[in-house]
């Protein structure tokens, strides 16, 4: 009976702890649900004062003024040398580069 007793103790010992790990993990498993479901509402916020900041930025912006129509346009160009005809049409195109 000696040699039992020794042997009962640790099968107990290792019985509380595994239930008491199963208890922490439990435990984090809930902190980390509790974490990642604050995180969630955090992003809605930032997702909905994006919009907002969007919103603010479209209403404050001055409505666009059509381009004024220079297709028949007439240049004087007074008593300035040209070569070719005086009645010959210009042909007008803007390069840009936005680097």
């Amino acid at each position: 009976m000696r040699r039992k007793w020794p042997m009962q103790i640790l099968w107990m010992i290792l019985l509380i702890t595994s239930l008491s790990a199963a208890a922490c993990a439990q435990d984090a498993e809930q902190d980390l649900k509790m974490e990642i479901e604050a995180l969630k509402q955090g992003q809605q916020m930032i997702r909905k004062e994006l919009e907002e900041i969007k919103a603010l930025i479209r209403d404050a912006q001055p409505a666009r003024q059509a381009a004024p129509d220079v297709r028949k346009v007439e240049f004087d160009l007074g008593d300035k040398p040209v070569l070719g005809e005086k009645t010959a049409s210009l042909i007008l195109v803007e390069f840009t580069d936005y680097e």
